[in-house]
């Protein structure tokens, strides 16, 4: 009994001590709950949700006692894992500025820019690139010198033909152009009677119809060439028998005419004998008709005229 009574009396004071404990124990607690909600009011807690955590479970130990916390903090934890890994990293109080680090490598040169809008030309004086302001204009300086004349350039094409113009008014008659005088020779000689002067066989005229340039000489019957060209030359003689002529140049035959079919005894028919020739003359060359001594039977009347004539169709050149 005595045993056993002091056995009661040991378990009396272990139980008493661990009721102080417990109550030394809670007090404790107290403390610190009260000391974390001070920490949390003035802002330096780190994390709020530890923060949260370990205040409830010093606060449940306070109620409930250690043992019973020991399931409810279990629990609390398994609760609050989902949100402590959703949570994002807790922001640590403020605090100094650190020191600067040091400079970092130099990076890589960037890609070349746009180009610029061109900017104004500045003036430059003569032995220098530095600009300066430009001066007022000058006075002109004097004309210069005519350079030498360039070539002649190609022909162009030739253009198409205009349109017809409106006709002009009628002019004025001009006078007469061309050669005069011994510049245009011409003549016509005549036989009108049978009272002509003889001079052999050359036949000569007792009249001029036109004599040009006074280049036939009526006298000899000759032509004195005036201005060297061509000319034509012919003639009309009358007949009443039988006569041959011979147109001759500088006492040579050029032609010859022959009517030999004639009746010297017949008055009442005549015959007329006729020729022409183109010569080229020069200055001086002589032009006549010649009879053929046999048949010379010329006649002439103011009725019946006997003619020679000649003039210039074109000069040389």
């Amino acid at each position: 009994m005595v045993l056993g009574g002091n056995s009661t009396a040991a378990e009396d004071r272990a139980a008493t001590g661990a009721t102080k404990n417990e109550g030394s124990t809670s007090d404790r607690n107290r403390r610190e709950a009260a000391l974390l909600v001070v920490v949390y009011q003035s802002g330096d807690a780190a994390c709020p949700t530890e923060f949260l955590q370990y205040f409830v479970s010093i606060l449940g130990v306070c109620l409930f006692g250690a043992d019973a916390m020991r399931d409810v903090g279990l629990l609390l934890l398994i609760l609050t894992i989902p949100n402590v890994a959703d949570a994002s990293e807790c922001r640590a109080p403020d605090g100094q500025a650190g020191k600067a680090g040091q400079p970092g490598i130099t990076g890589r040169a960037g890609r070349p820019g746009a180009r610029g809008d061109t900017g104004d030309p500045g003036a430059t004086s003569g032995t220098s690139d530095v600009p300066i302001k430009r001066g007022p204009a000058g006075d002109p300086g004097s004309p210069g010198k005519h350079g030498s004349k360039g070539h002649v350039g190609q022909t162009g094409p030739i253009g198409e033909n205009g349109p017809y113009g409106p006709q002009g008014q009628k002019g004025h008659s001009g006078q007469g152009g061309g050669l005069r005088g011994k510049e245009r020779p011409a003549f016509s000689a005549v036989i009108s009677s049978m009272g002509r002067s003889s001079h052999g066989p050359i036949i000569t005229f007792d009249r001029m119809i036109t004599n040009e340039g006074l280049c036939f000489q009526r006298g000899t019957g000759k032509f004195l060439t005036c201005k060297a060209g061509w000319y034509y030359f012919t003639y009309n003689i009358a007949t009443g028998g039988k006569l041959c002529i011979k147109i001759m140049k500088n006492n040579v035959e050029v032609a010859g005419f022959c009517d030999v079919a004639a009746s010297v005894y017949s008055r009442s028919n005549y015959q007329i004998n006729s020729g022409g020739v183109v010569l080229r003359l020069k200055k001086q060359d002589q032009v006549y008709l010649e009879m053929v001594p046999e048949y010379n039977n010329i006649y002439g009347s103011d009725e019946v005229n006997s003619v020679f004539s000649g003039f210039l169709l074109f000069p040389d050149q």
